[in-house]
Protein backbone atom coordinates (compact mmCIF):
# COMPACT_ATOMS: atom_id res chain seq x y z
CA UNK A 1 0.00 0.00 0.00
CA UNK A 2 1.25 3.35 -0.76
CA UNK A 3 1.91 6.38 1.14
CA UNK A 4 -0.58 8.20 -0.06
CA UNK A 5 -3.36 5.28 0.51
CA UNK A 6 -2.54 4.41 3.78
CA UNK A 7 -2.37 8.19 4.74
CA UNK A 8 -5.77 8.64 3.72
CA UNK A 9 -7.09 5.15 5.23
CA UNK A 10 -5.72 5.58 8.28
CA UNK A 11 -7.67 9.58 7.95
CA UNK A 12 -10.97 7.75 7.60
CA UNK A 13 -10.59 5.31 10.16
CA UNK A 14 -9.73 7.95 12.55
CA UNK A 15 -12.99 9.82 11.30
CA UNK A 16 -11.18 13.19 9.96
CA UNK A 17 -13.31 15.18 8.09
CA UNK A 18 -10.00 15.97 6.20
CA UNK A 19 -9.77 12.32 4.73
CA UNK A 20 -13.35 12.05 3.64
CA UNK A 21 -12.93 15.16 1.54
CA UNK A 22 -9.76 13.89 -0.02
CA UNK A 23 -11.28 10.36 -0.56
CA UNK A 24 -14.56 12.08 -2.26
CA UNK A 25 -11.98 14.20 -3.77
CA UNK A 26 -9.73 11.70 -5.91
CA UNK A 27 -13.89 10.18 -6.80
CA UNK A 28 -15.11 13.28 -8.04
CA UNK A 29 -12.31 14.08 -9.91
CA UNK A 30 -12.69 11.18 -12.32
CA UNK A 31 -16.30 11.68 -12.68
CA UNK A 32 -15.88 15.41 -13.37
CA UNK A 33 -13.90 14.68 -16.10
CA UNK A 34 -16.17 12.26 -17.62
CA UNK A 35 -19.05 14.83 -17.55
CA UNK A 36 -16.88 17.63 -18.66
CA UNK A 37 -15.62 15.39 -21.63
CA UNK A 38 -19.53 14.93 -22.37
CA UNK A 39 -20.65 18.43 -21.82
CA UNK A 40 -18.56 20.01 -24.23
CA UNK A 41 -20.04 17.35 -26.96
CA UNK A 42 -23.38 18.54 -25.83
CA UNK A 43 -22.71 22.62 -25.61
CA UNK A 44 -22.82 23.32 -29.19
CA UNK A 45 -25.94 21.63 -29.93
CA UNK A 46 -28.04 23.67 -27.20
CA UNK A 47 -29.26 26.39 -27.45
CA UNK A 48 -29.53 27.06 -23.79
CA UNK A 49 -25.91 27.26 -23.74
CA UNK A 50 -24.30 30.94 -24.29
CA UNK A 51 -22.81 31.61 -27.62
CA UNK A 52 -19.60 33.19 -25.73
CA UNK A 53 -18.74 29.86 -24.19
CA UNK A 54 -19.28 28.19 -27.58
CA UNK A 55 -17.11 30.50 -29.42
CA UNK A 56 -14.06 29.77 -26.79
CA UNK A 57 -11.35 27.41 -27.47
CA UNK A 58 -11.55 23.90 -26.06
CA UNK A 59 -9.29 24.67 -23.63
CA UNK A 60 -10.83 27.42 -22.16
CA UNK A 61 -14.47 25.62 -22.54
CA UNK A 62 -12.27 22.64 -20.05
CA UNK A 63 -11.25 25.43 -17.75
CA UNK A 64 -14.69 27.02 -17.16
CA UNK A 65 -16.56 23.84 -16.78
CA UNK A 66 -13.59 22.48 -14.30
CA UNK A 67 -14.20 26.24 -12.49
CA UNK A 68 -17.95 25.51 -12.19
CA UNK A 69 -17.86 22.07 -10.59
CA UNK A 70 -14.86 23.03 -8.45
CA UNK A 71 -16.94 25.46 -6.77
CA UNK A 72 -19.94 23.57 -6.87
CA UNK A 73 -17.85 21.50 -4.61
CA UNK A 74 -16.49 23.69 -2.28
CA UNK A 75 -19.63 24.97 -1.76
CA UNK A 76 -21.65 22.04 -1.04
CA UNK A 77 -18.56 21.07 1.16
CA UNK A 78 -18.64 23.62 3.16
CA UNK A 79 -22.09 23.47 3.72
CA UNK A 80 -22.56 20.50 4.63
CA UNK A 81 -19.73 20.94 7.09
CA UNK A 82 -21.69 23.96 8.59
CA UNK A 83 -24.46 21.96 9.15
CA UNK A 84 -22.64 19.25 10.94
CA UNK A 85 -20.89 21.80 13.35
CA UNK A 86 -24.17 23.60 14.34
CA UNK A 87 -26.63 20.74 14.69
CA UNK A 88 -23.89 18.67 15.92
CA UNK A 89 -24.51 15.43 13.50
CA UNK A 90 -21.92 12.94 13.12
CA UNK A 91 -19.11 14.80 10.47
CA UNK A 92 -18.17 11.09 8.41
CA UNK A 93 -21.60 10.05 7.94
CA UNK A 94 -22.93 13.29 6.60
CA UNK A 95 -19.98 14.70 4.76
CA UNK A 96 -20.00 11.54 2.70
CA UNK A 97 -23.56 11.50 1.92
CA UNK A 98 -23.41 15.08 0.74
CA UNK A 99 -19.88 14.30 -1.08
CA UNK A 100 -21.24 11.13 -2.69
CA UNK A 101 -24.71 12.97 -3.62
CA UNK A 102 -22.69 15.57 -5.44
CA UNK A 103 -20.45 13.03 -7.35
CA UNK A 104 -23.53 10.64 -8.09
CA UNK A 105 -25.61 14.20 -9.44
CA UNK A 106 -22.50 14.72 -11.56
CA UNK A 107 -22.34 11.47 -12.85
CA UNK A 108 -26.00 11.61 -13.66
CA UNK A 109 -25.59 14.37 -15.87
CA UNK A 110 -22.99 13.25 -17.40
CA UNK A 111 -25.16 10.17 -18.71
CA UNK A 112 -27.85 12.91 -19.60
CA UNK A 113 -25.37 14.49 -21.85
CA UNK A 114 -23.77 11.10 -23.14
CA UNK A 115 -27.74 9.91 -23.77
CA UNK A 116 -29.18 12.90 -25.57
CA UNK A 117 -26.32 14.17 -27.28
CA UNK A 118 -23.53 11.78 -28.32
Amino acid sequence: MGLLEWLLWTMLAQGSALGTFLLMFIATSAVVQFCAFRFLRFAPRCSLVPAAFVALPPDAQLAQVYGAFAIGGIATWATTVLIVHIWDLPPRTYLGFAYSCFTGGTYGLGQFFQQYYP
